[in-house]
Order: structure tokens, then sequence, then C-alpha cells
């Protein structure tokens, strides 16, 4: 406990989920100290900022852990409660920053988020993926706000990485609005029925609030097309070809 429960330590703070809209609420921050006596620990305000309204409400932070270097990293969670909101918390260099207190786990878990709803890109409200230094758009095979899973074939970039690693991509959504967001890998893994392919999961990481409402409206204009297809409302082609990922 004490070697993840420390400065420095990244987290993903899991608050309520919203099951109405198919999503949760999750935030980036990073432990500023801890204090065990006191049994709790200090981290960094987030953004959107947590408010004082949620004093005393349960969340359940998140983070990567690799417990040795030839393993993948898994996800751990542990339950919490939010103590104090800190207006102004003396960092060691003297900087006074706003900070959330917690209260100090008792235990940790294996954590399985899939983090928001998710659909697949049509043709009729294309979502083009690129990142730098390779010119060919990359498949999406599924979006949500919360992250993507793409593949690619012959990418050593790609290739390369493993989970907690972070890169930027480029998304163009129908030609018309752009985002270039920083991605977190969370997964690698093939499929034996499609063995020449390799599918890559990634989490978008810190957001802004424009860029998150901008991909909320995106997967329900989405899901709305795929639901008129269904109805028979009209056509519609993949702009993928269709792979269940389970």
């Amino acid at each position: 406990m004490r070697r993840i429960i420390q400065p420095a330590q990244h987290l993903e703070l899991l608050f309520a989920a919203y099951e109405e809209e198919h999503r949760v609420d999750v935030r980036d921050t990073v432990i500023y100290d801890v204090y065990r006596r006191a049994k709790s620990f200090v981290v960094a305000q987030t953004q959107p900022p947590v408010l004082k309204s949620t004093v005393g409400e349960a969340i359940e932070p998140t983070f990567l852990w690799q417990s040795k270097p030839e393993d993948d990293p898994l996800r751990y969670a542990f339950h919490t409660t939010i103590q104090e909101l800190i207006t102004d918390y003396a960092l060691s260099q003297g900087q006074g920053v706003q900070a959330i207190r917690l209260a100090y786990p008792k235990y940790l878990y294996e954590r399985n988020i899939r983090f928001s709803y998710r659909v697949r890109p049509i043709k009729q409200y294309p979502i083009t993926l690129t990142i730098k230094g390779h010119k060919e758009p990359l498949p999406i095979i599924e979006i949500s706000e919360g992250g993507m899973c793409i593949s690619y074939t012959h990418v050593p970039y790609l290739s390369g990485l493993k989970p907690g690693d972070r890169f930027e991509v480029t998304l163009d959504i129908n030609g018309k609005d752009h985002m270039r967001p920083q991605v977190e890998v969370v997964r690698k893994f093939q499929r034996p029925e499609f063995a020449r392919i390799n599918f890559l999961g990634v989490r978008f990481f810190k957001l802004s609030m424009n860029e998150r409402a901008l991909l909320i409206a995106v997967i329900k204009k989405t899901e709305r097309m795929i639901l008129r297809k269904r109805a028979g409302l009209e056509l519609m082609k993949r702009e993928t070809p269709l792979i269940e990922l389970g």
C-alpha cells in the first residue's frame, strides 16, 4: 500500500456513475502528500473542480500499477471519502494551491472500468484519427467520451507503446470540428480471428470541458443515427468493418 499511496502517484477519481447517460464522471489528479497518522492524504484539485457540496461523499480512485517490469500494468482501485477542500495548500516549495483531503484507504482491489458508453463511428458522420509521423488515418473501432479502441497493422510507434504511456492524437469530426487530445494507453491486445490486426485501447487524458462536451454531443448524435438505422428509417454504412470486442 505504501508503495502506491505516495506523493507524485497519479490517480483517476471515479465519481458516481450516470447510468441514464451510460457514462461515469472520472477526473485526473496527483497525490501531493500523505499523512498516515491522520489516516489521510492530499491530492490536487481536479478539472472540473470538486465542489464543497461533495465533502463527505464516497469516491473511488483508480490507477495503473505494474508489479514487475515484465508484467503488464493492471488497474486497481480503493474506496475513500472526501474529507476537506483546501483553498491554499502549501507545497514543499512554498507555493499555495487548491487541494483535496481524502481518507487513507484500507485495502486495494482490481478494477475494470468501462469509462463511458461506446459507439462505432459511421460513414454518415465520420471521425478521422491520425497521429504524428503516420500519414494514413487509423481505424476507430469504438469511441466514447472516455476513450476509444483503435486498430493498426504496421505502425512501429504504436507497437512500442505499453499501458500507461501517453501520446497525442488528432481527431477530425465530420470535417467540421477538430481535437488534439492526449491519450493514455489502457491495454493492447489481439484477436485470434484477426491475426494480422493489433488493437489499442486508450483513454482521453485531461480533456477540457469544451472537448468533453463536444465528445458527448458526437456520441449522442452517432447513437441516434445508429438507432434510426436499426428502426429502418435510413440507410447507413459503417466507417470501419464490424469487429466485435465483447
